[in-house]
């Protein structure tokens, strides 16, 4: 099929009343300019057929039934001149209109859809002139500015022969009005009315085709689609002075011929308004542009064609109906026009046919002049071999009923051709075949399926030898639902034909990966499959798991399309066509525009989803070949300058370490970037190995609709679903909660493995370690939904053809893909058996959370919110995030229904506490009102504030001591130490503040850590500090796994009047007991602070002693009266100094000292003091003394003493004195006398 047939059918459609504006008269196939577009409309009114273009005539006959029903021919009023007046029925009539030489198909007529005619070889232009059906005649209506819709005026039907002989036209009906209406979806088997409704188009008037590859209509026609609503309520287009309703309809699939799932609603028509064509359609252009990389290049009036530009925002997410339109039966009646499916449909080759083993043979071998091309174009293939007789096989891949691959054309190839060395540039390692000549070229047929494709290289000389090459074939003017990703970019980089890839070889990097090329080429074969390069293999190619994930797009016949990464950069406003974007497999090495291109997608509306695990890690840049023609995009650069962190070597202002390296970006341009604010997953375990590991789903993730359809939903509570085990490796990611995690990340699963190359930094630096590893989804504000499997094998569960280990498939796995598919709108046209088609979720309403928080808070204590959440849209929880800073940053709470989350703040003030629950159809809940918790207690100053290691949970896990030297420009106290823990650094922590010479000042004990996070404790009384003077604050942990960020002390740290010098700081010492630290290594900070307070004028605080009583309880058995007392120690106590708070520090019993808000023991009772100066003292009634005491008169005491502290650490001490008073007890009979006789008269002694 010749080009713009296909954009006919992708989405090019003008509605317009006059007649069309762009016509092909004359065999022209492209828009014309305004006077050209004049003339053609006056000669249209000349001519009664559709105009086709007969220069392609000859390639439309295999595909005419692809494309019969699209113009619904409808009874005509008086004012259309039929073309089927002599004709005994439509079908010939539908023949004879369409009948340039192309074949002609019509569907069959029905209750809701008239006979159809093919456009076939008329989509070049629609030409419809006096003997046309579909053609109406204006008076004065010539120009292309006039009003497109004032002259579509009602006419008084006039029946004609053909009209009344037509089986559509029933005795009785009413006269026809000569619109069809296009509806969003199709109407139900069962009905036999149907509602235009809001959601259709109206075509009562001439229509035509554009072949710039975008809808063309006036912007007016567009406003007009408020919601999708081009209709008025009863059904009349507005404008149009139509009284009467549409005669018939049909579903846009039918009509227009889009992809399987993808109506034409303001997601189509909204963002238009912000593009522009970079084509201006002369006989030879050169074009460029896209979003925002550059243009492919094409001259000549059947090919040229433009790549859009961006120019203005897309700010309209898709509505919820959007996102849940696709229904099975809309797949069902679309799947016969889905190129996928049809194409599966032909015959395919085995893989014995079409497969090589491992890299193949070095005696033939050679690469694609492009990794992409579109249909219709060359590509050239450059091939080193001896052979004079040789073969190249093309082969798509697919599913092709298990085959796997077609064979779509073969070269042949004779003669001996000589290929010269491949040129090396020594200073970056690259080595460029570009150098060599053209061994032979392939012209894309217009009508090849996008795809994958190899070229299979076979020598046919008796000496064995075969080789593949792989590319892809790109159809720009796709609209496919799903776009599809290679991961190219990791081929190359690991690629190591040459002598050099990224990782080592004969490159000239030192220190780490020492050998690697800081730049590789695409003009080289590719081997990496077969292990030539550093650390390369099968699992940084396209068979290592790729393949699988395209083997089962196709088997179950989604409508998809390809592109290369160099594509995504190159061409990123492709990624808008499309509703949903996959990336799979071992994707690492991305370049900067790539990323912000995938990104743009999304935050337009394009639903990701990433296969894929260790993706998006290293960043690269483009460069042009070594070779003299300097192609564009075939050099790829990464100097990784995460392992050379002490500057930066590329010589370019672009980064090109990994994206989530802070340290030197900037200056340069790209780093600090994690990679999971894109697809909520970040690397995090290097490499397993052979020790793959199986992904589990707990009962707490079995009820989010993910899991609909599968056996995990039948979790029962305490169990948990093991997924078929392989799918976790060979790298996978985590989903941390690191600051830059998407709001509203949802996680599906939870697996948690000890691992041995668990990533410590920022990617230099792996060891031991334990990885959780979730599957997530998260929703952007654009509505579009982003998951994120974190596993580079994770399409092994899709299908098992894929190199490396042999792997059953998941039918869970299956069938969650074919649900997240589903709610992004897109259904499969040949569901494979044992799956359920599923339905996009209808839950429009988010989840609503309740905060119950203290009121009050100490600094450096621990406090626990608490809440509850509920959905009533139909769906579950799925999680809880919480602010502690009125919404600046958001963390994932514990639980869903019920949840927790444990807060230490670190500063005194107000502090405003926010929830916000999601629900699994990723309903983010706006914010709830909060609550106001204040913190009291000392404020101070420290080095890193509220800053966060890169690394926590080293894998060392020695004893050590860990410190940090600092010093103060001004006098002042320390009142207490700071280390950040990790969840993995347990027991009991011990801090000391030593000065310069290793003599130890002060000691403290951490108390009520939490899990993780900052930990605070106090001295018991601030240590004085000269300023100047170097002073060294540190830690002790039994068993390391300590916080560390790498060359951090490259420069001096300052805070206020605090700085932390770089030379030899980060100190730590090994020992099973605290030892005066002062090792350094790589500049490291191992994140230990102090809190320090400017001496200023700070009077020290009064305490005052304080009393209080209690009273024992009395009558029987202790069993009534009795009072506990209470108060505040802190209420009589005094600051002179204005907005200084005060605090409990300490509280003692004699030389026993106590636990603030844990019972101390007296003499007679117990009391309980917390920080806030609150007490309570309970009296111990098993006493002897306090069971002597009588009355009220009769009295004891306890005296405690307790030790309070104002804000800038000043400390006073006073007695808390407790009296007990007595109660009156009731007497108790020691002995019960025995029953004794007595006799009247008689004298009776008592014993």
């Amino acid at each position: 099929m010749y080009r713009n047939a296909r954009r006919w059918t992708s989405r090019s459609l003008l509605l317009d009343s006059l007649v069309p504006r762009w016509l092909s008269v004359g065999g022209t196939g492209k828009p014309r300019k305004p006077a050209e577009r004049r003339k053609d409309s006056a000669e249209a009114s000349k001519h009664g057929t559709l105009v086709g273009n007969p220069d392609h005539d000859a390639a439309l006959g295999e595909h005419s039934g692809q494309r019969a029903g699209v113009i619904g021919v409808a009874d005509a009023p008086a004012d259309i001149n039929r073309a089927t007046s002599s004709l005994p029925d439509v079908s010939k009539a539908i023949g004879e209109i369409g009948g340039r030489g192309g074949d002609v198909a019509a569907s069959v007529p029905s209750a809701h859809m008239p006979a159809f005619a093919s456009f076939q070889g008329h989509a070049d232009g629609v030409s419809f002139g006096a003997a046309s059906s579909l053609q109406r005649t204006y008076a004065g209506m010539s120009s292309i500015g006039d009003d497109p819709l004032a002259p579509y005026l009602s006419q008084s039907p006039v029946s004609t022969a053909s009209a009344q002989g037509s089986a559509g036209a029933a005795a009785g009906e009413r006269a026809h009005s000569g619109k069809v209406v296009i509806l969003e979806s199709a109407p139900s088997a069962q009905s036999t009315v149907h509602d235009a409704g809001a959601n259709s188009l109206a075509f009562g008037m001439p229509f035509g085709v554009c072949g710039c590859g975008y809808f063309t209509s006036p912007v007016r026609m567009l406003d007009w689609a408020h919601g999708g609503a081009m209709l008025q309520p009863d059904g009349q287009l507005p404008g149009t002075r139509l009284t009467e309703g549409p005669d018939y309809v049909s579903i846009i699939k039918r009509a227009i011929g889009a992809s399987i799932s993808d109506p034409l609603l303001d997601r189509d028509l909204s963002p238009l308004s912000g593009w522009r064509g970079t084509a201006s359609w002369r006989e030879s252009t050169v074009l460029t542009g896209s979003l925002p990389g550059g243009g492919e290049t094409g001259t000549g009036s059947a090919k040229s064609k433009g790549i859009g530009i961006l120019s203005g925002s897309v700010t309209m997410p898709p509505s919820p109906q959007q996102r849940s339109l696709t229904t099975q039966n809309l797949a069902a009646a679309a799947a016969a026009n889905n190129i996928i499916v049809l194409e599966n449909q032909k015959q395919g080759n085995p893989e014995s046919e079409w497969g090589i083993d491992g890299a193949g043979s070095s005696n033939i071998e050679g690469f694609a002049t492009d990794i992409s091309v579109d249909n219709g174009k060359t590509i050239s293939f450059k091939i080193n071999t001896n052979s004079t007789n040789y073969r190249i096989d093309i082969y798509r891949l697919g599913y092709y009923g298990g085959m796997g691959a077609r064979k779509v054309h073969t070269i042949q190839h004779t003669g001996l051709q000589t290929q010269p060395n491949p040129l090396r540039n020594a200073s970056t390692g690259t080595v460029d075949a570009g150098n060599w000549a053209v061994s032979a070229s392939w012209t894309v047929p217009e009508d090849a399926v996008s795809g994958v494709y190899i070229a299979k290289l076979v020598r046919q000389d008796g000496t064995s030898g075969q080789n593949h090459i792989p590319f892809i074939v790109r159809d720009d003017d796709s609209r496919s639902d799903i776009v599809f990703q290679t991961a190219d970019q990791t081929w190359q980089a690991y690629n190591g034909w040459g002598g050099a890839n990224f990782y080592g070889g004969n490159g000239p990097a030192t220190g780490q990966g020492a050998g690697r090329a800081y730049a590789v080429s695409y003009n080289r074969p590719i081997a990496t499959r077969g292990g030539v390069g550093t650390v390369a293999g099968p699992q940084d190619y396209l068979f290592g798991a790729e393949y699988a994930g395209i083997y089962w797009l196709e088997q179950n016949g989604y409508d998809v399309s390809y592109l290369s990464g160099v594509d995504v950069d190159r061409y990123g406003s492709l990624l808008l066509n499309h509703k949903a974007y996959i990336d799979a497999g071992h994707d690492e090495y991305w370049s900067g525009q790539q990323r912000a291109n995938v990104e743009a997608a999304r935050d337009a509306g394009v639903n990701l989803q990433f296969w894929s695990g260790n993706e998006v890690y290293w960043r690269t840049r483009w460069g042009n070949a070594y070779s003299a023609d300097a192609t564009p995009y075939r050099t790829l650069i990464s100097y990784k300058e995460t392992w050379s962190p002490s500057a930066s070597i590329d010589p370019s202002n672009e980064w090109t370490g990994t994206f989530r390296d802070p340290r030197l970006s900037p200056p340069a341009v790209g780093g600090g970037n994690p990679e999971n604010s894109l697809t909520g997953q970040l690397f995090q375990v290097d490499d397993v190995g052979s020790n793959l590991q199986a992904i589990t789903i707990p009962y707490d993730d079995a009820n989010l609709r993910f899991w609909r359809n599968t056996s995990v939903a039948n979790l029962q509570p305490g169990q948990t679903a093991t997924l078929t085990k392989n799918y976790l490796g060979y790298e996978w990611d985590e989903a941390p909660d690191n600051g830059f995690d998407p709001a509203g990340l949802v996680k599906l699963s939870s697996t948690t493995v000890p691992v041995s190359t668990y990533l410590l930094d920022y990617g230099n630096t792996t060891g031991n370690g334990v990885s959780t590893h979730n599957l997530t989804l998260y929703r952007a504000p654009s509505g579009a939904l982003v998951f994120g499997a974190g596993t580079v094998y994770w399409t092994w569960g899709l299908s098992d053809n894929h190199d490396l280990t042999a792997t059953p498939t998941d039918p869970r796995v299956q069938q969650a893909m074919v649900n997240l598919l589903a709610d992004m709108g897109i259904q499969p046209g040949t569901l494979q058996s044992g799956l359920v088609a599923a339905t996009a979720s209808s839950d429009q309403v988010a989840p609503t959370s309740v905060i119950t928080v203290p009121a009050t808070a100490t600094v450096g204590s621990t406090v626990t919110i608490t809440g509850t959440a509920a959905d009533t849209g139909g769906g579950v929880v799925a999680g809880v995030e919480v602010s502690t800073d009125n919404g600046a940053s958001w963390h994932p709470a514990t639980g869903d229904e019920n949840w927790t989350y444990r807060w230490s703040p670190q500063a005194v003030g107000s502090y405003t506490i926010l929830s916000r629950a999601v629900d699994d159809s990723i309903n983010l809940e706006a914010p709830s009102a909060g609550r106001t918790v204040t913190v009291s207690g000392p404020s101070y100053t420290s080095l890193f504030g509220a800053a966060t290691p890169a690394v926590v949970n080293t894998n060392d896990t020695s004893a050590v001591e860990l410190g940090v030297r600092f010093q103060t420009s001004v006098a002042g106290t320390v009142s207490g130490i700071r280390f950040y823990k990790g969840s993995q650094d347990t027991g009991t922590h011990t801090g000391s503040l030593w000065s310069s010479t290793g003599t130890r000042i002060a000691t403290l004990t951490f108390a009520n850590e939490t899990a993780s996070g900052w930990q605070t404790a106090y001295f018991s009384s601030p240590v004085a500090l000269t300023p100047g003077q170097t002073y060294t604050a540190s830690y002790h942990t039994n068993v390391g796994r300590y916080s560390t960020t790498t060359n951090y002390f490259v420069s001096n740290v300052t805070s206020g009047p605090l700085t932390a010098p770089a030379s030899g700081n980060g100190v730590y010492r090994y020992g099973n007991n605290s030892l005066y630290p002062t090792a350094s290594f790589s500049a490291t900070n191992y994140w230990v602070d102090v809190m320090f307070n400017p001496s200023s004028s700070n009077t020290t605080p009064t305490a005052v002693a304080d009393a209080g009583d209690a009273t024992e309880k009395g009558g029987v058995a202790n069993g009534s009266g009795g009072v506990v007392a209470s108060g505040n120690v802190l209420t009589n106590d005094t600051d002179p100094d204005a907005g200084d708070t005060k605090t409990v520090t300490a509280v003692r019993f004699g030389t026993t000292s106590g636990t603030l808000g844990a019972a101390l023991s007296g003499a007679y009772g117990s009391l309980v003091l917390n920080s806030s100066g609150a007490y309570s003292y309970a009296v111990n009634e098993a006493n002897a003394a306090v069971q002597a005491l009588r009355q009220s008169t009769n009295t004891l005491s306890d005296v405690f003493s307790y030790t309070m502290r104002d804000t800038s650490g000043a400390t006073a001490t006073a007695n808390l004195t407790i009296t007990i008073h007595g109660a009156n007890d009731a007497p108790v009979l020691a002995v019960q006398t025995a029953g004794q006789n007595a006799t009247v008269g008689s004298a009776f002694s008592f014993t």
